[in-house]
């Protein structure tokens, strides 16, 4: 699958349609934060997307909810790859709680696991036959690498029914529930936070599970993307029609999708298989599952091998509709060898939502007719055509060349000729050939039958275009920049445009260049697509019209930021216009266009091409397709090395540049395309072409000026490097540069004539490429090649070459628009130096500051005799080079620290050499070595230093270990390179340089302006100027104060906030807390209670302290460099530094008001280091480097979160062992047995010395009884937290208390740290007015909030300790009271982490008085006993008819708490005939409860000896049963009821409904008390099954809490039993068990129902008994009487 990467379409002139899979969209993040120091020429890690790496895939599984199922032990299986694990398993709930962390390893390319899918199936243990499938969730690992962080972070995901299964009747109810994850890719070059996310979701992790209710809101947290199309479910039909190969076999094809796998029938022995067979199966979409992989299979030696697969995301084919791709045809490659094409599928995917809500998951295949394809497009025939003209660079020692052109199938005829070697005296052998085809020039050309889509790429020709016009006016706009400094001229220019860029838009959209006329219908996809981009270009312009009215509303301050937005959004609108246009499509793909390059019978590289950016549109408007299309245009093609397997387009392994005209077109339009290009080029005869006119001279100028090296790339690090610089036929070098890693050369390179086929319009569409090699020469060894690159240089004909110099021309000409000053920025001569990249081997290892120009010339120049050698010259010219400036450089050296090359370092003394422009500054020699460290003997070095005034053509600052070996030889070992140098300018502060006659030697005395002593590395944004009136608008304010004329409210915004009246409720319970309190109480949200707020907090950083940016990441004291000792390459992955140790400098640079020097060249040899002009202060600090110093180190580890798994079943018992100084600590004793998040709360206290024991070393261990395993490690740098500013040897607390659990626990009180840093800083002590305090001219307010009883003083003096960042003379913050969470890593999988741990650590100076430590003892989980008295139930559904058909049950209640297998039950309500029953029956549970972590704790057995401990939610359950004499006890309704978090329930009966979301939560650990009606979660009854879950049964309970202590005082006994027994509940007489009762039974049960029909049969009977002695004696009586 060819997906054109964003990076490719930066480098769109050497295009380079690069294949790669997987989805880099989110490799490169929008906002950039300041890096620490010495990070900006990294390896390129998308260079080596393709390399095998280390991945760990880290799950947790929190909880399910709504299952449907409530009997039955529920656990949760994951599968993946073939490796299963399981979660404990967990009783008798609908929502069952697992909290359980999984990690899967794998060493794998990142396509090959992107691949693969994570199965999750929630289980039903079964005694007696296989463990039923509740639902499955599947979840793609490359939806999880799409997320901002590689990972989702407790969502949750909808449980479906199982796939492939026939669903049985307990199946087809609607819901399978849902499942709450955290899922996370951990990888070795993007290492990332699992879970513990940004700053602003503070309180996000660790064990505190249910501080925030919006995680449970199911519908907000849902792991799919719902915005975007509502979930539903679709039936996808997969539609396979025939296929072309090249190879004859057996063809079959399989589809495989989350679990569905498909194959179709076997077309036997054919190249051209024919299918007809579509598959199609339904899933819901969208969904976290939508990889879709389609495998073709041949079968070959007796068995099936996978010759080419084709994956898709159904997210990339749905745009905003329903996915659907096709009919089209796939393009196919071999899988080991991507550049082997195997050949085309015809094929379709459509869908169609469906009805129904839960279809079945199975997947059905069938027989389909085969397809008409006139009715989407017709096949043309095409000829491909390609004409090299010039070849340079081409990396052979072979003296004749081949080149051809491939596509598909296809492949042209051969053209061949000879190779010639540039002539010049080259210091370095030259292996680079170059050659030039003769006029008139032949080409190679071939015919392919492909559909013809032209009509469909109308729309992504436009993007290109705009993208491409974005791209080239960002891009001259920087240049503008450069030589225009006035802001608002910038901001109008850049206002114009983006004017420019709509109006292009607006013209686009009103010329319908989207909407295509396809005579052929259009397939469902081109219609979601257009859709989709004029939905795009429709909202455009409104975000463009935004940013200009941005640049219109802003203030002049602020103008600098706003454009730099501005220009931000523009470049990342241009990379969505970019991807959009991406030309990468699915449907209607071409196959890649292949040029292959040979020499001497081996093959050189190939150029792989997107084949459409070729193809000649057949349109009327002829001006438009010039502009458009590549067709026929002269290009500089790159070709790479045949074995380059490096994702990114610079990645050094260019073999040949060759410059030709390439065109696709089709047969029937040939006559079109020659009359289109008849002006530039005549076609003699086919294949044969004649230029017109035949050839142009050209100048060619090349300003090279200095060059970034990154050390370590050479045998030894320091060398003399020189650039090498190919074009066309001819090449020439720079000088070399002596002994640096940034050379200046300064140098210009002429080549005078140089003759290019074609007229110089060809040239001035496609500026050529220029080859350049960077070389480092020894005087011992072979030339070492350092890198490779191109740079496109700037063509200017003759007409502009009058009107393009830099200067404005005439005095007297009027004043030009920025706009117009822009538009001749296009064709400047000369052009402006930029930064070109060189490359070796996948990694950037130099950077050049150069530029290239090529200018006609006009003279035929036949006459004169020209000198044709390449000229080398000094001397850039002064419009383009940068201006000098001078500055001051100062170094103090402070050291080298882990120092880890013993045999190196034994050699002798040694010294640092710090290099910057034509300025080398040395330490003196090194002291003795102190375990890994060494100081120096002269510690400060400075000197004037010429820079240029543009920032970014700044060199870098390099940094060199020198051996010191006998009397004068010097050996160097290793450097590093510092590289964002203008961070260490002091932008507020400016030295005048005064040269002292006096002296005999010329040094420069340094004068420092006495106010400004700052030694801030920040780029403090003050200027001195300001700073002054600030100060007496402060002593103004002061005097009104003292008067009382400003109300003391006014001091700041803190003091505004109103005095909350609180009741004494902060005082509650104070005795209580402990650290932990305060530790858990920071983890709150503010949407939690309310009393949390009255509680103290503290702050937890998510990552190490030293990557916070607002410390400075604790370099503002030194920076640490890395000192490199060579580069391994790799064959696959990033070249390894060889770093042995830390180099720390503090570097400043101050501008110097030096008058302008007479010396030419920059100042070199007259400015000498100034080793006497240093500031006292500096001098103190200099010494305090040097001394020793001894520490009292204070550890406190608080708690591990997700820590990796090393035993094999279950989770690590892990310890914590610490290393300092030679001395080890080790916890080994106090391990927390088999639990992934361990709590430790321990106190290690330890002495060391700096700077040799700089490095604390925290290590975790997994404890086992044979040998202890490392699970991963952690080191500090000591050193950095004491002599930072930031203050971060003990931390600031958020609020002054003397005692209690939030005491003060610096040695210092607040005012006397203020004290302290005022005087360090030399302005004014503190002072105190009222209740405001004035320090450095700013006013503040108390800010406390609960300890208000403490001093007035140290409040006030706390307010301003917070806010230093707002003070003029300081500008930072100080590091507060805080818990940090280090990441930890092993050594045998760097960069990948193994867990986190969170700890603090506070440093003392030893030989004085230490405060005590703070008691972090974990709070053991205290017991209680929760007594439910279940008083009543109504509106129970009934679960039996009795033998006379009416519904009644016979109702009890079960609940329990830690363990369901000690349940308790009430007693039975028989014979429940309105769903009503009373109880008034006590259940007592106890429980053991960390209020602090707000879990039940519960203790199991798990072996002989061991017992493992459970953590879970103070959940009490409760059920209602319904008895059954014969039958299974059948189950009616359920309440779950979490104490600490619950609904507060209803006072009446006919009030309870179910809860609302809003409804208020009580915690019951603090109401102790509390009863009311519940709504019950019923069970529907099987009549009912379709119908939603009725929700109508109710329960009264009574709820205490009491404590252990309570329990003891105050007994109570079960059921109705005494102590405290409870009366019998009123019960109607017909509540009772039949079989019991027999008498009962008749009275009640039976007399009732028969009562009616005994009386209606004594009637009878007694009617007929009468009737019957009525006619029995009527005969008698009868002839009773006498006859008369």
């Amino acid at each position: 699958m060819s997906l054109c990467s964003c990076k490719a379409l930066k480098f769109h002139c050497t295009c380079f349609p690069l294949k790669f899979r997987g989805d880099f969209k989110n490799a490169h993040p929008r906002t950039q934060l300041p890096r620490p120091v010495g990070q900006i020429m990294s390896y390129m890690e998308e260079c080596f997307a393709g390399a095998p790496q280390e991945f760990l895939i880290c799950i947790t599984v929190h909880k399910a909810a709504q299952v449907g199922v409530t009997s039955g032990d529920l656990y949760v299986r994951i599968s993946l790859d073939k490796m299963t694990k399981s979660t404990k398993s967990y009783p008798n709930t609908e929502n069952p709680f697992f909290n359980e962390y999984f990690v899967f390893e794998f060493h794998c390319t990142l396509t090959e696991l992107l691949r693969l899918t994570i199965l999750f199936e929630l289980k039903k243990h079964m005694t007696y036959k296989k463990n039923v499938v509740v639902g499955e969730l599947l979840v793609d690992l490359h939806s999880v690498w799409n997320q901002s962080n590689h990972g989702y972070f407790k969502k949750w995901g909808r449980l479906e029914a199982p796939i492939g299964e026939n669903q049985s009747l307990e199946a087809t109810t609607e819901s399978h529930g849902y499942l709450q994850l955290d899922l996370a890719i951990v990888s070795q070059h993007s290492p990332v936070t699992i879970g513990l996310r940004s700053e602003e979701q503070d309180s996000q992790h660790l064990n505190k599970w249910a501080v925030d209710h919006d995680y449970d809101d199911i519908e907000r947290n849902l792991l799919t993307n719902v915005s975007s199309f509502a979930p539903s479910n679709i039936r996808y039909f997969v539609a396979f029609y025939r296929g072309y190969f090249i190879r004859q076999s057996n063809y079959m094809i399989q589809v495989s999708f989350a679990g569905f796998n498909g194959k179709t029938p076997v077309a036997r022995n054919t190249s051209t298989p024919v299918w007809n067979h579509e598959i199609n199966f339904a899933w819901m979409y969208p969904s976290v599952a939508q990889r879709f992989l389609i495998l073709i299979l041949a079968h070959e030696h007796l068995q099936w091998k996978c010759v080419a697969e084709f994956e898709l995301s159904l997210e990339e084919i749905a745009f905003k509709g329903t996915p659907s791709l096709g009919p089209t045809y796939l393009h196919l490659y071999d899988p080991i060898n991507p550049m082997t094409y195997v050949g085309r599928l015809l094929m379709e995917l459509r869908s169609e939502m469906l009805n129904d809500v839960q279809p079945s998951h199975t997947l059905s295949s069938k027989t389909v007719p085969g397809l008409d394809e006139t009715r989407f497009w017709h096949d043309d025939v095409y000829l491909v055509e390609f004409l090299p003209l010039l070849g340079q660079h081409l990396q052979t020692s072979a003296s004749a060349y081949k080149i051809s052109a491939r596509l598909a199938e296809h492949s042209s005829n051969v053209l061949e000729g000879s190779l010639r070697t540039p002539l010049d005296r080259f210091r370095s052998a030259i292996n680079s050939k170059s050659f030039r085809r003769e006029a008139p020039f032949r080409s190679c050309m071939f015919r392919v039958r492909l559909p013809d889509n032209r009509a469909k790429f109308e729309s992504d020709f436009f993007m290109l275009d705009i993208a491409n016009y974005m791209r080239g006016e960002l891009d001259t706009f920087k240049v503008f920049q450069l030589k225009n400094h006035l802001l608002d001229e910038q901001a109008k220019c850049l206002k114009a445009i983006v004017g420019n860029i709509l109006t292009r838009i607006k013209e686009g959209l009103d010329a319908h260049r989207f909407d295509h006329d396809v005579q052929p219908q259009r397939t469902t996809w081109d219609i979601n697509r257009q859709l989709y981009l004029l939905d795009f270009f429709a909202k455009l312009p409104q975000e463009l019209h935004q940013l200009k009215q941005r640049l219109r509303t802003c203030f002049l301050e602020h103008l600098d930021a706003s454009i730099a937005d501005v220009v931000s959004e523009l470049q990342r609108l241009v990379a969505e216009i970019g991807e959009l246009s991406g030309m990468a499509r699915l449907q209607d793909e071409w196959p890649e266009l292949v040029l292959s390059l040979s020499a001497g019978g081996k093959d050189l590289g190939v150029c792989r091409l997107n084949a459409k950016l070729f193809l000649h549109l057949q349109n009327q408007n002829t001006e438009l397709q010039q502009q458009e299309t590549l067709c026929w245009r002269l290009r500089s093609f790159s070709f790479k090395a045949s074995g380059c397997t490096h994702t990114c387009p610079n990645c050094g392994c260019t073999s040949a540049i060759v410059s030709g005209c390439l065109a696709i077109v089709v047969e029937r339009e040939r006559k079109e395309f020659l009359s289109a290009i008849s002006e530039d080029w005549t076609c003699i005869e086919p294949m044969l072409w004649q230029p017109n006119p035949g050839q142009t001279h050209f100048l060619c100028h090349v300003y090279v000026h200095q060059a970034k090296v990154r050390p370590g790339g050479e045998k030894r690090s320091i060398c003399d490097s020189h650039l090498r610089v190919l074009f066309a036929d001819q090449a020439c070098e720079t000088y070399t540069s002596p002994g640096t890693l940034s050379p200046i050369w300064n140098a210009v390179i002429t080549f005078n004539l140089l003759s290019l086929p074609g007229g110089v319009n060809l040239y001035l569409k496609n500026p050529p490429l220029l080859s350049l090699e960077f070389y480092n020469s020894e005087r011992s060894l072979p030339d070492d090649l350092v890198g490779m690159g191109s740079l496109a240089m700037s063509v200017i004909s003759e007409d502009q070459a009058t009107d393009s110099s830099w200067e404005d021309p005439g005095g007297l000409g009027w004043p030009k628009s920025p706009m117009q000053k822009l538009q001749r920025l296009k064709h400047l001569t000369p052009p402006p130096l930029k930064w070109v990249p060189l490359a070796r081997k996948g990694s950037v290892q130099a950077e050049v500051l150069m530029s290239a120009e090529l200018i006609e010339l006009s003279t035929d120049p036949t006459g004169q005799a020209i000198n044709k050698e390449p000229h080398l010259a000094t001397g850039i010219p002064a419009a383009i080079r940068p201006n000098m400036q001078n500055f001051v450089l100062e170094v103090f050296f402070v050291g080298l620290r882990n120092y880890s090359k013993s045999s190196m370092s034994s050699a002798g003394k040694r010294k640092i050499k710090v290099m910057m422009g034509d300025l080398v500054l040395a330490s003196g020699p090194s002291t003795a070595r102190i375990r890994n460290s060494i100081n120096f003997l002269v510690a400060y070095a400075s000197g004037v230093v010429s820079l240029p005034d543009q920032q970014d053509y700044w060199p870098a600052i390099i940094a060199t270990d020198v051996l010191l070996s006998g009397f004068s030889s010097e050996s160097t070992l290793g450097a590093a390179l510092i590289p964002n140098s203008s961070s260490f300018l002091q932008r507020d502060r400016s030295l005048k340089c005064v040269p002292k006659r006096e002296q005999v030697s010329t040094t420069v005395s340094v004068v420092e302006d006495e106010e400004e002593e700052d030694e801030e590395e920040d780029e403090l944004e003050w200027q001195e100027e300001q700073a002054k009136p600030s100060r007496i608008r402060g002593w103004w304010r002061s005097l009104m104060f003292a008067v009382g004329l400003r109300p003391a409210a006014y001091a700041n915004r803190q003091s505004l906030r109103i005095e909350s009246d609180l009741d004494d409720s902060e005082l509650y319970e104070g005795r209580e807390f402990t650290w932990w309190t305060k530790f858990y109480n920071s983890m709150y949200w503010s949407a939690a209670e309310m009393s949390h707020e009255h509680k103290h907090r503290l702050v937890i950083y998510h990552e190490e302290l030293e990557k916070q940016a607002q410390f400075g990441y604790l370099q503002d004291w030194a920076v640490p460099v890395q000192l490199v000792h060579g580069v391994k390459f790799k064959k696959q992955g990033p070249p390894k530094e060889d770093v042995y140790a830390t180099l720390k400098l503090q570097l400043k640079l101050t501008p110097c008001q030096c008058p302008v020097l007479e010396d030419p060249e920059g100042g070199g040899d007259r400015v000498r280091p100034l080793p006497n002009a240093i500031h006292p202060r500096h001098q103190s600090i200099l010494q305090s480097l040097g001394e020793t110093i001894k520490l009292i180190v204070r550890v406190y580890v608080v708690q591990g979160v997700q820590m990796r798994p090393r035993d094999l079943k279950g989770n690590s018992d892990c310890y914590v062992k610490l290393f300092l100084g030679g001395k080890t600590v080790s916890d080994r004793a106090h391990y927390a047995p088999n639990r992934s998040n361990p709590v430790f709360g321990r106190l290690f206290e330890m002495e060391a010395t700096l700077p040799g024991d700089h490095m604390l070393q925290i290590m975790v261990y997994d404890h086992d009884k044979i040998k202890d395993e490392v699970i991963g490690q952690t080191n500090v740098d000591l050193e950095d937290r004491w002599r930072s500013r930031h203050r971060a040897t003990v931390g600031v607390a958020n609020e002054y208390t003397r005692s209690g659990y939030n005491h003060w626990h610096d040695l210092k009180s607040p005012s006397e740290i203020l004290i302290d840093l005022c005087q360090r800083r030399g302005i004014r002590p503190p002072y105190y007015y009222g209740n405001v305090i004035e320090v450095d001219g700013m006013l503040f307010g108390d800010e406390t909030v609960i300890s208000k009883d403490e001093e007035l003083q140290e409040r006030l003096s706390l307010a301003v300790l917070k806010n230093m960042d707002m003070l003029p003379s300081f500008g930072y913050k100080l590091v507060p009271e805080h818990v940090e969470t280090r990441s930890l890593h092993r050594e045998d999988f760097p960069n990948v982490e193994q867990g986190k741990l969170q700890l603090w650590i506070e440093l003392f100076e030893a030989n004085i008085y230490v405060p005590n430590p703070i008691d972090i003892t974990p709070v053991p989980p205290a017991d209680f006993e929760v007594r439910v008295v279940v008083k009543n139930l109504a509106g129970i559904q009934s679960g039996d008819k009795n033998i006379f058909g009416k519904l009644m049950s016979d109702i009890y209640v079960i609940g329990w708490c830690e363990d369901e297998d000690k349940r308790q039950a009430t007693d039975i309500h028989y014979r429940s005939f309105a769903g009503d029953a009373a109880f008034n029956w006590r259940m007592v549970f106890g429980m053991k409860y960390s209020p602090n972590e707000d879990l039940m704790v519960i203790h199991r057995k798990a072996g002989l000896l061991e017992e493992v401990e459970f953590k879970k939610p103070p959940i009490v359950y409760l059920q209602v049963w319904d008895k059954d004499v014969l039958s299974k006890d059948e189950y009616l309704a359920a309440l779950e009821l979490n104490l600490s978090n619950m609904y507060a329930p209803y006072p009446y009966v006919q009030l309870c409904k179910p809860f609302p979301r809003k409804r208020k939560r009580i915690n019951l650990f603090k109401r102790k008390v509390i009863s009311g009606w519940f709504p019950l979660q019923s069970n529907a009854h099987p009549s009912q099954r379709s119908q939603a879950k009725v929700q109508k049964g109710k329960m009264q309970l009574s709820i205490e809490i009491c404590t252990d202590v309570e329990a003891a005082n105050r007994p109570a006994g079960r059921g109705q039993d005494p102590p405290m027994a409870l009366e019998p509940p009123y019960r109607p007489d017909t509540s009772f068990n039949p079989l019991t009762h027999p008498c009962k039974s008749l009275r009640f049960i039976l007399w009732p129902v028969i009562r009616k029909y005994v009386l209606w049969g004594l009637l009878i009977l007694i009617v007929i008994l009468g009737l019957v002695l009525f006619f029995s004696n009527l005969p008698g009586k009868l002839m009773a009487i006498p006859l008369e």
